[in-house]
């Protein structure tokens, strides 16, 4: 089956389209009519039934089956799998159980906050610096991303596509240079897994972070993250908890024994509803398939580009190599009222502000049509103005 139809096919399961021209992924992704229903069903029979919904072996599969579908999404073992909260108590958890006392931390002055503050948390309690590399209209050079990683680099947080220009990163390409220096890469991946295949053994990473609510189409309030086998063995959990130990169930205060996996950093108890919505929005992506959504997607961005090109004042501000992310500006208008008039036509149009630009993020519930509605209300609300 095509992609066109493939699509034609899911947009019963987000009915939020035919109302709305949606073009936020970016900031939430929509969540899909079967994922909605398993995690409420979930939600309400614990809710109604406590233990008799939620016993031990059930608590057990919850962790199990979102490893197992993290595991099919990132190219890995189950076993370098841990599951979080959200992308930034995971980048924390991994950034606080590096233990580093001394050296220089990588990253960009257009990273979103969450990546670059556990870096600056661990330079206030010891001999680390960090050194934000600086982007040139929002856009970072790769060459002096690679310069900035030498002998004295420990650890390189980067996202693998930024959320503001939607700048994609060759990671191989970093990671090598940084596994040369004996420098770790840990990377937000929130902007890219959902449409971008991945696999950990090629990308060669130490750390790959995601969360739920963006292009991976699943309720807020859960994270996976692959940690290199490697890695895993030589880190001490900084956190800890009743799911920490290797045998959880045994409910031993005296005596803390880390699990032999990634399972290790996990901690607590946690909303398990939603984690059943993220394995299952893992399954619903898959069965579309991760490299035709990509394919679809990045369709979506080349004709919203050629489109964009033909209207005269506006500048394209992602580079070539990007995301299913668009962001431009308009010479002389302002964006937020651009914003305004969008939202209030019939068929209203949600997209993002981000300093002052326009972010367009496309997804699978798109079609070329949305993207072609989108450019004409464009146009028309330009020469309004």
């Amino acid at each position: 089956m095509g992609i066109k139809m493939i699509v034609k096919e899911v947009l019963s399961d987000f009915p939020t389209i035919e109302k709305v021209n949606y073009l936020s992924t970016a900031s939430i992704g929509l969540v899909p009519n079967p994922v909605i229903e398993r995690t409420k069903d979930f939600f309400i029979e614990m809710a109604e039934g406590g233990t008799l919904a939620l016993d031990e072996e059930t608590e057990i599969s919850v962790y199990d089956n979102l490893r197992n579908e993290g595991a099919k999404l990132f190219g890995c073992e189950p076993r370098d799998v841990a599951v979080f909260n959200s992308v930034s108590e995971a980048l924390n958890s991994i950034a606080w159980s590096l233990e580093l006392k001394e050296g220089k931390i990588i990253s960009t002055n257009i990273e979103f906050p969450s990546v670059t503050y556990p870096g600056m948390r661990l330079a206030e309690k010891g001999n680390v610096q960090v050194e934000l590399i600086t982007a040139d209209n929002w856009v970072i050079s790769v060459d002096d991303l690679l310069e900035g990683i030498n002998e004295s680099t420990k650890v390189v947080f980067l996202s693998h596509v930024e959320f503001i220009t939607g700048q994609r990163f060759d990671l191989k390409k970093i990671t090598n240079r940084a596994h040369e220096y004996g420098a770790l890469v840990v990377v937000d991946g929130i902007q890219a897994a959902g449409y971008i295949p991945l696999n950990m053994k090629e990308l060669n990473v130490d750390v790959y972070i995601t969360g739920s609510y963006k292009w991976l189409l699943a309720p807020f309030g859960t994270a996976i993250a692959y940690i290199s086998r490697n890695l895993c063995n030589k880190l001490t959990p900084a956190f800890v908890g009743w799911r920490t130990p290797k045998n959880m169930w045994d409910f031993n205060p005296m005596e803390l024994k880390y699990a032999t996996t990634a399972r290790k950093f996990e901690y607590s108890t946690s909303a398990y509803g939603v984690k059943i919505g993220f394995a299952e929005s893992i399954k619903y992506l898959h069965k579309i398939g991760i490299k035709n959504i990509q394919n679809h997607d990045m369709k979506l961005i080349d004709t919203l580009i050629q489109e964009l090109d033909s209207i005269e004042g506006i500048k394209i501000i992602s580079p070539e190599k990007r995301g299913s992310i668009v962001t431009f500006t308009i010479e002389g208008k302002e964006s937020k009222k651009i914003s305004k008039k969008l939202c209030s036509l019939r068929r209203p149009v949600e997209l993002t502000i981000r300093q002052n630009m326009v972010r367009v993020s496309p997804h699978v519930y798109n079609t070329e049509e949305d993207i072609l509605e989108f450019v004409r209300n464009l146009k028309q609300i330009i020469q309004e103005l």
